[in-house]
């Protein structure tokens, strides 16, 4: 097996998040919060500056994420890349079968995980069942996808629909209570790239098959290091270092993140799909500004097809579910025309760069040459 091959093969599908057999509530320390509250702010940092900001040993701080690490709490740590940039178009599908036994739902899973451009695979509460979401470059290509996903589970499939992605906004989950603020940390901890992060301008930026292989990497593992990275790819630190400060410049890497076990934090991880009446810049931003200032927000999706806009959040109960939609229709009535909600249960997968793409993406890098 070839270098590229180990790395495409997955030993553990990226971004599980799978409830226990059974039920656990976790509990965290105080340092346990402090690793989460900084992690979720940028998932590279060294665990030293964290010790070094807690006043305690690095032996200390490195027991308590790897107990967080072990328990599944933290789940993995990941790094947010813009598919627009890519120019991978994405599409997302809503599925509802006839009742199925458990043997058929597991084989159903496991034909979705084997398909290289399906890149999300949650089951769901509700009119939907599972959400799945698959990708590639090649709009040329979306029946022949699309086909290889439905035309399997076609005898016990009730109902589908289909919807374009149009972008995709991604927060870490700071949905925990008490968490601090980035003020917290200025100039106590040195955040990684922090400085290209927070910069505004975009350059533009050819990449190349190594960068590609960087992406897969460091996308599905935050943490490696410049020399683990460097290893993978037979690049110097320094090289690698380059390559990461160039996709950030150019806006391909957003951010770098954690995703931690929802089912373990008691919270209830939820889609909201939204149609909006006729709406006009100025509320719409108002609309945005509201959402993201929300703790429970999570992730985005602007969409086409029957709802405009699919918010991802968590909520401590269905009460506070009921709460935010209630405060939601006050405060936006006029814009908002009718919404839907799921409830998540098992996320199977979720990577930002499937295998189709990554193949995509190279043939692509190679043509330019």
């Amino acid at each position: 097996m070839t270098k590229k091959e180990q790395i495409l093969r997955k030993e553990r599908m990226p971004a599980a998040v799978i409830a226990p057999e059974k039920e656990v509530h976790a509990e965290l320390s105080k340092k346990d919060r402090e690793i989460i509250n900084i992690l979720t702010m940028n998932s590279r940092t060294p665990l030293s500056q964290i010790a070094k900001y807690l006043k305690t040993s690095a032996e200390v701080i490195n027991y308590h994420y790897n107990g967080l690490r072990k328990r599944n709490i933290i789940t993995d740590a990941f790094t947010f890349i813009d598919p627009k940039v890519l120019g991978i178009q994405r599409y997302c599908v809503y599925l509802q079968f006839h009742a199925l036994s458990q043997e058929r739902m597991k084989n159903i899973i496991e034909d979705f995980l084997s398909n290289k451009h399906v890149n999300w695979v949650i089951e769901t509460g509700g009119k939907w069942e599972f959400i799945l979401m698959f990708e590639t470059l090649n709009q040329n290509k979306y029946d022949e996808i699309l086909d290889s996903i439905t035309s399997p589970i076609k005898d016990y499939l009730n109902d589908y629909s289909v919807v374009t992605v149009k972008s995709f906004i991604h927060k870490s989950q700071r949905y925990i209570k008490g968490l601090k603020s980035e003020e917290e940390y200025r100039n106590r901890i040195k955040f990684p790239y922090d400085k290209e992060l927070k910069s505004k301008k975009a350059v533009p930026a050819e990449i190349d098959e190594k960068d590609i292989w960087l992406l897969k990497l460091i996308h599905e593992d935050s943490r490696l290091t410049l020399t683990d990275l460097g290893e993978k790819l037979n690049l110097s630190r320094h090289s690698v270092d380059y390559r990461i400060k160039k996709l950030i410049a150019a806006g391909i890497i957003k951010s770098f993140l954690i995703r931690l076990n929802y089912h373990l934090l008691d919270f209830q991880y939820t889609t909201i799909m939204i149609k909006f009446r006729s709406i006009s810049k100025n509320r719409m931003r108002e609309f945005l500004n509201h959402i993201y200032a929300d703790e429970r927000f999570y992730a985005l999706m602007e969409q086409i097809g029957m709802w405009d806009l699919s918010l991802m959040m968590f909520f401590s109960n269905p009460k506070d579910l009921r709460n935010f939609l209630i405060s939601l229709k006050e405060k936006f009535s006029d814009v908002i025309h009718s919404y839907e909600s799921v409830i998540h249960f098992d996320q199977h997968y979720y990577t930002q760069l499937c295998d189709g793409v990554i193949e995509e993406l190279i043939e692509k890098s190679k043509v330019k040459k």
